[in-house]
């Protein structure tokens, strides 16, 4: 830290004052465009082997590079069929509408009928708009990446009391991971929610340790988290 010595040496008996440089402010992160992040494969394995339940058809709302899909299949390749949404119209999807309106996924269900599965990991911004309208949906279940912070009963926006009234039937905790691949995480890691129409396998609630590769202090960060 830099210092300037305020007295000079000799002509005062009174103690020296140092005066610290005033500490750096951080300016706010910079997010990619529509939020988007990749998921990491080790993320999905986490899901696959604590949810056996997982079968049938699938919709991906927020499909983005389809990494989380493309996992899926690698991992389960009896899920299907799939059905996928960005609302980024750059990316190869079946439909391009926005996932938090409900007139969303009225067209998605004249067109394609209701899923077994809704699995995704969406802009955390605008987790809980997609969320009240996606429990509608699916026939077996729901299921998100939200930050761990996503479960604080809150007032505002009305998040607080929905899930008190909904609360999910399993939560996946992951470990924290670098969202940009430059070695910077989150202030809080990410885990997996589940809401289910079936009954579900335990345990309920589970810390998936030991899933995310270890790497050396000289190595390139080689997971990126997704949306």
């Amino acid at each position: 830290m830099t210092q300037r010595l305020v007295s000079a040496v000799g002509l005062s008996m009174a103690p020296a004052v140092v005066e610290s440089a005033p500490p750096r402010r951080r300016g706010p992160a910079v997010r990619r465009p529509l939020d988007f992040y990749e998921t990491a494969p080790w993320q999905v394995d986490a899901l696959v082997d604590y949810l056996p339940e997982l079968e049938g058809s699938v919709w991906e709302p927020c499909v983005g590079d389809a990494s989380l899909l493309t996992r899926l299949r690698e991992r389960r390749p009896t899920l299907g069929p799939f059905t996928t949404n960005d609302i980024d119209v750059a990316k190869r999807a079946d439909y391009h509408l926005d996932a938090a309106r409900p007139d969303a996924w009225r067209a998605m269900g004249q067109e394609s009928g209701r899923p077994d599965w809704v699995v995704t990991n969406p802009a955390f911004g605008r987790a809980f708009d997609i969320l009240q309208h996606v429990v509608g949906v699916a026939r077996f279940g729901v299921v998100l990446t939200v930050r761990v912070s996503f479960s604080e009963p809150i007032r505002k926006g009305g998040r607080g009391p929905w899930l008190a009234r909904h609360p999910p039937a399993k939560r996946i905790t992951l470990e924290r991971c670098s969202f940009t691949a430059n070695g910077k995480t989150d202030s809080a890691t990410t885990e997996w929610l589940i809401w289910a129409n079936v009954p579900l396998q335990p345990p309920f609630l589970i810390s998936a340790f030991g899933y995310k590769p270890e790497r050396s202090p000289r190595s390139s960060v080689s997971n990126r988290h997704a949306r």
